[in-house]
């Protein structure tokens, strides 16, 4: 059921409670989140992004559940994910969009495979940051974000018609070049050169995780984003896909916004707690 504007965020609709509660009763979870728009409000300085102190504690506290895994998936670098969200240690961190995976030490150190870029792929990246670049300086308020294998131009500080604009103009010339990957997200352009979907890296940290247990998971995925889509969409009838906010999705399930994410998160520990499932 989709969230009503202007509802208490934090109340939660009964079918988004009844999904939860069901979840709450499986053994050997993976929660998987969105980082930006899910744990975190959207901000229009994306350096000021942190979760809601209540996400933050709900992550701390789902890391106890020796049957659960956690996971972060965004397309922000996987190293900035370390720096703004401070994950418990145990967390999966997938950042840009799959093409960084990782995980949390006990130190909270980030270890994971170093994103390595032919030289053709390295000399594109670098073509298209310039040409980003040339137009985020055509359009106030417009700048680039450089990632380990891809450029984005965000719009979010841009007056509305200023940032559509320069998306058009991202769309029209860098992102249409020969071997790159674009993706449209909130108020922003990301081209990438090499391929990497938030939905390919669920897959794959799905099956990292049962064949770790050696036991089939169920997975909540939530995430507010267009790019979420591609997770949302790969989800089995019996795990729980969320949507927050209120834009069109493949999700079963909405939450209006991060403190309802938040509560929802809530509900799973609480319920976890009061079945008796086994914590570390």
């Amino acid at each position: 059921m989709r969230p009503t504007p202007g509802m208490d965020p934090t109340r939660l609709d009964p079918y988004v409670v009844f999904a939860i509660e069901k979840l709450a009763a499986r053994p050997f979870a993976l929660i998987a989140l969105d980082f930006d728009g899910c744990l975190a409000p959207l901000v229009d300085d994306p350096a000021a992004a942190r979760p809601l102190p209540e996400a933050a504690a709900a992550l701390e506290d789902i890391s106890q559940f020796d049957d659960v895994d956690l996971a972060i998936v965004s397309g922000r670098p996987a190293a900035d994910l370390i720096h703004l969200a401070s994950p418990p240690p145990g967390t999966w961190i997938v950042g840009s969009h799959g093409a960084e995976t990782g995980r949390v030490t006990t130190e909270g150190e980030l270890v994971s495979e170093e994103v390595t870029l032919t030289p053709e792929a390295a000399a594109l990246l670098e073509e298209v940051a310039a040409e980003l670049a040339t137009i985020a300086s055509a359009h106030p308020g417009a700048w680039v974000e450089h990632k380990p294998a891809a450029a984005v131009l965000h719009t979010r500080q841009a007056e509305p018609v200023v940032g559509a604009a320069a998306r058009a103009a991202a769309l029209a010339g860098p992102a249409a070049r020969d071997g790159v990957h674009p993706m449209e997200g909130n108020e922003v352009v990301e081209i990438a050169v090499v391929p990497a979907t938030k939905g390919e890296a669920l897959t794959a940290l799905r099956g990292a995780v049962e064949a770790r247990r050696g036991e089939p998971v169920t997975v909540l995925y939530a995430g507010d984003d267009v790019t979420d889509e591609t997770a949302l969409a790969t989800l089995e009838f019996s795990d729980v896909g969320i949507k927050v906010g209120h834009a069109p999705t493949v999700a079963r399930f909405w939450v209006t916004d991060p403190p309802a994410m938040a509560a929802a998160l809530r509900l799973y520990i609480h319920q976890r707690r009061r079945r008796g499932r086994t914590v570390g």
